[in-house]
């Protein structure tokens, strides 16, 4: 249940997690807050410096401000020659990721516990997808959500850059098995093997897009709020950041 606006402003200690598509501003805007003094829970770094560290070894380093190896790890279904991945590879990976986003979200209340100021969770873009329902209550207990909501010029721009720079994602399995037959068929593509990795990415990334919408909004009414992404442009203070949620749970 989100806090009333005078609950949230008189808080000494605020406590957010950002959600929303990757694209929307989530680690731009807790970066932002870091500097200003916030302590900054990046999820998917959390994921790669400790849950999938042993696997991650020997793709590469992973540092706050590079999670590169993670989405190398991570990788993108297609032909081996395009350093795409055969399914079963792809699927074993993307349980890893789960699991490890699971633990990672576990934990998240004990280090919040041992924060004295302000804290911010740069959540994934699959945090939508997590299937752990008494596990999002705690969580949404312990932080407000903030739903970055892309109106639809952003979304634009979103998806171009997704066309532009295809990169690695999470799906569900059961997504998956569906768009992945889809793309076959309709490309009338012989199977996995034999597709060009971008090509599929370009394509799901619409439609995994629109299949989050719904997911980001449920968790947001259930535990947030739900705020323009543009109103966090060009934030000049961590004050002007609260300010701005504080304004939307008095709506």
């Amino acid at each position: 249940m989100k806090p009333p606006a005078e609950e949230f402003s008189n808080s000494p200690k605020k406590a957010i997690t950002l959600l929303g598509m990757s694209g929307a501003g989530k680690t731009h805007i807790s970066c932002q807050l870091e500097a200003w003094g916030w302590s900054n829970y990046s999820c998917d770094y959390v994921i790669g410096a400790k849950y999938l560290k042993e696997e991650l070894s020997g793709v590469g380093p992973i540092t706050a401000d590079d999670i590169g190896a993670l989405s190398e790890y991570l990788g993108k279904l297609g032909d081996a020659e395009q350093d795409g991945f055969a399914l079963d590879l792809f699927k074993t990976r993307q349980k890893a990721y789960y699991d490890a986003e699971i633990a990672a979200l576990d934990v998240m209340g004990d280090v919040l516990d041992t924060v004295q100021g302000n804290f911010i969770h740069d959540s994934t873009g699959s945090f939508c997808e997590v299937e752990d329902d008494a596990l999002m209550q705690k969580i949404g207990t312990q932080t407000l959500f903030v739903y970055l909501k892309t109106d639809e010029q952003e979304e634009q721009i979103v998806l171009q850059r997704a066309r532009d720079y295809p990169k690695p994602l999470f799906f569900p399995p059961a997504f998956l098995k569906q768009k992945l037959e889809e793309f076959l068929s309709e490309f009338n593509i012989s199977g996995v093997e034999a597709m060009t990795p971008d090509d599929f990415s370009r394509w799901v990334f619409p439609l995994l897009f629109e299949a989050r919408k719904p997911k980001y909004q449920r968790l947001a009414d259930l535990y947030g709020v739900t705020i323009n992404a543009a109103a966090f442009n060009n934030l000049k203070s961590s004050e002007e950041f609260t300010d701005i949620i504080e304004k939307a749970l008095g709506a």
